[in-house]
């Protein structure tokens, strides 16, 4: 199997998790883990997994389905997803499989078992690797494909420019992006004029004022080197 191919293990039991783990890298996968949706959050936001092996009953009391609500919501290629559950019943087997999962392994389970159920979701995911779509800073997720930002749940009000301006911002994750990088990357009709201070001026202002409305949403700092986005509590 191809190593490249990686395994996210959303999985609290930490026995469980390392048997997962275990199983999985035995395989051939390159395999990461969380214990909580967020980090399932994060941890896809850093790399898009090829398969999901996931838990429902999570360590701060989430719902491992709400992660895979929030796959569908980012509307792009997904990764194949099986769940691994002590929620046994003929409807929680349902109400996995119509969130969207491929398929549904009771816990305990064998790791015969694992493994087979491992393949068969392999065998049913994209050969082509996905593509990541979701970009983190601090409380703030913005997702590329369906151009949309959000503050934790609350959705940002932002024209096509505005995301495309806060998105360059993000990227650097904390560090300072130069006027005329911005530019670049954001008013792409114009790539032979030099940066138009009254122009980036007007669009930073726009985007301030839709952050600063937002409780918890992160600053938009400015200064000679050019722009950065801080923490919420730094702000």
């Amino acid at each position: 199997m191809d190593t490249r191919n990686h395994v996210l293990v959303v999985e609290d039991d930490a026995d469980i998790a390392g048997l997962v783990v275990h199983e999985a890298s035995q395989l051939g996968y390159d395999v990461t883990t969380a214990d909580t949706v967020d980090g399932a959050k994060r941890r896809t936001s850093e790399q898009m997994p090829d398969i999901v092996i996931l838990d429902r009953m999570l360590a701060d009391g989430s719902e491992g389905l709400d992660y895979l609500a929030w796959l569908n919501a980012l509307e792009g290629p997904r990764p194949g997803i099986l769940v691994t559950s002590r929620l046994t019943s003929v409807s929680d087997h349902v109400a996995g499989l119509e969130a969207g999962a491929d398929d549904y392994i009771d816990k305990p389970f064998h790791p015969e078992e694992l493994r087979a159920r491992l393949r068969a979701v392999a065998r049913r995911a994209s050969s082509s690797r996905v593509p990541n779509s979701v970009l983190f800073f601090d409380t703030l997720e913005l997702r590329q494909l369906s151009t949309t930002a959000l503050v934790g749940d609350t959705k940002l009000d932002l024209r096509p420019q505005s995301f495309a301006l806060l998105n360059a911002i993000a990227t650097r994750q904390g560090e300072w992006v130069s006027r005329k990088a911005l530019w670049r990357e954001v008013w792409t009709d114009y790539p032979n004029l030099p940066p138009q201070d009254t122009v980036i001026n007007t669009a930073v202002s726009r985007l301030r004022r839709v952050l600063s409305a937002v409780g918890g949403a992160p600053g938009l700092l400015s200064e000679d080197l050019g722009y950065r986005l801080v923490p919420g509590s730094q702000a």
